[in-house]
């Protein structure tokens, strides 16, 4: 065992293992000094010499399995491996005891120095052993960083199994023993033993056979649950998760199923709730406070952003001219169109201002090139928008828009108050690109852009001057430019 795999193993730990390998000791000096007829005429020094001998030797003997042997390895968890170490110290120690003695006291019979063995076989490798399993289980837990299939060593039908086999054996072949002694030692008839030792049989072949069975049982519900939680962890939320039994394992069951519906609950408030606001700000918002039940927090900071702004033209007359219902479902099909052409592009819609749109790029990293994918949205936008024209040429309506974009950064964050809040984006950046968007109107190109976006997105574009503009809130003129085509040179003239 490595040094760092020793030192999970803590001096509480080995004090209790201690403390078993002494229980023992005690217990086989008892038992031989009180029942044994040639061991109790020993004087009582010589054989607690003995026992202290052999407790010492199996403490040393499995702290030495302890460090040498490794405990990680692939086909068992290091908790069965020590378990399984600490089993073989009580072994060999229960040999090394039969065999000292045998070799001290030739003349006493076998069965005296049998019970050296039992002791250490019987109470310590199997019952105080699984003891230990527990302890070593709760000292040398599976690795977080480790895979489920190299978490699920164990089957819990084993374990059930193991102990019932063990549970169940042990008192048995101890009353066999018993009545062995009592023949061997008492010239007792051996119809008792036999009769002992069907009855042991009988009774412990149906127990163990009906251990198995159960164990089997434990091992589908625990499948079931854990194909259920694979199911809720691949997007299913309709898991069905059931056992056979009206046990905990039954109440683990219902866990999952409402766990199951909450987080179905959840996706579809995120859904509705990203229907009103952006689905990226709906996302962040829940993960960030709904899921771990904190506070909202308003505030917001600062962002390198590209903000888009369109509007439509001549509005209030399209609003007068058409009945309320119809204006509705003219201008909600406008906002599909513009808002599918800005997602597609990677925008997120900050929010509608009655029939003008404001959409930001690059809020999230690894956008690609913001200002790239926001003049390209702005040209989708244009061509969506000639497209929703000739299905409205029937009606007699015809929409224009113009479409203002520029770059630089913004305070990104919640405004408003804790019981209404709301996620923008503010600062003289969006006014620019608002203003913008203002010049965007005959005889001017119904698309513009700063100076800086179109340095930004490098030579995605050809792009001609438009003429520079006093704008309302900006000190110096700035330069409006828009897109003569895509690719290519993109030379400022």
């Amino acid at each position: 065992m490595s040094a760092s795999s020793d030192a999970r193993l803590s001096v509480g730990l080995r004090l209790l293992l201690h403390g078993g390998s002494v229980l023992v000791g005690l217990f086989t000096f008892v038992y031989a000094r009180l029942v044994c007829t040639f061991i109790c005429g020993l004087p009582t020094p010589v054989l607690a010499r003995t026992v202290a001998i052999l407790t010492v030797l199996h403490i040393s003997l499995r702290e030495l399995l302890l460090q040498l042997v490794p405990l990680s390895g692939k086909g068992s968890s290091p908790a069965r491996r020590a378990w399984l170490l600490s089993t073989l110290a009580w072994g060999v120690t229960g040999l090394a005891a039969s065999i000292l003695h045998k070799a001290q006291y030739p003349s006493f019979p076998l069965f005296s120095h049998v019970k050296f063995a039992v002791g250490y076989w019987l109470l310590g490798g199997a019952l105080l052993g699984q003891l230990e399993y527990l302890l070593f289980e709760r000292a040398l837990p599976p690795a977080p960083s480790v895979s489920r299939t190299e978490q699920l060593r164990e089957r819990l039908g084993r374990r059930l199994l193991e102990g019932y086999v063990i549970f169940t054996t042990v008192p048995a072949g101890v009353l066999l023993l018993t009545l062995l002694r009592f023949i061997w030692e008492f010239q007792g008839e051996a119809h008792y033993v036999v009769e002992a030792a069907v009855m042991s049989l009988g009774f412990t072949g149906i127990a163990l056979g009906v251990a198995v069975a159960y164990g089997r049982s434990v091992r589908r519900d625990t499948e079931r649950l854990l194909e259920a939680v694979r199911r809720v962890g691949s997007g299913d939320f309709q898991p069905g998760a059931a056992t056979s039994r009206p046990d905990e394992l039954f109440l683990v069951a219902e866990g999952i199923n409402e766990m199951a519906g909450g987080l179905q609950l959840r996706e579809r408030i995120r859904e509705a709730f990203g229907r009103f606001v952006s689905p990226q700000v709906a996302s962040e918002f829940i993960e960030k406070y709904a899921r771990h039940g904190k506070a909202a927090v308003m505030g917001g900071e600062r962002k390198d952003v590209v903000v888009l702004f369109s509007d439509l033209r001549d509005f209030t007359h399209l609003s007068e001219s058409l009945a309320p219902e119809v204006l509705i479902e003219v201008l909600n099909g406008y906002f599909q169109e513009m808002v599918g052409a800005i997602q597609q592009h990677g925008g997120m819609v900050d929010k509608f201002i009655g029939d003008a749109v404001l959409a930001v790029f690059g809020l999230t990293e690894g956008a690609g090139n913001p200002a790239r994918a926001a003049v390209a949205a702005g040209l989708e936008m244009q061509r969506r928008l000639e497209a929703y024209n000739a299905r409205l040429a029937a009606r007699g309506i015809q929409l224009r828009s113009g479409v203002g974009i520029h770059a630089g950064e913004a305070v990104a964050g919640y405004l408003g108050s804790t019981d209404r809040m709301e996620f923008t984006v503010i600062g003289h950046t969006v006014n620019v690109a608002s203003r913008i968007e203002g010049q965007a109107r005959e005889p001017r190109p119904a698309l513009l852009f700063s100076e800086e976006v179109a340095r930004r997105f490098g030579d995605a574009f050809r792009v001609k001057e438009v003429g520079s503009v006093a704008l309302k809130g900006v000190a110096q003129e700035v330069r409006l430019l828009s897109v003569t085509g895509e690719a290519g040179s993109a030379q400022v003239a």
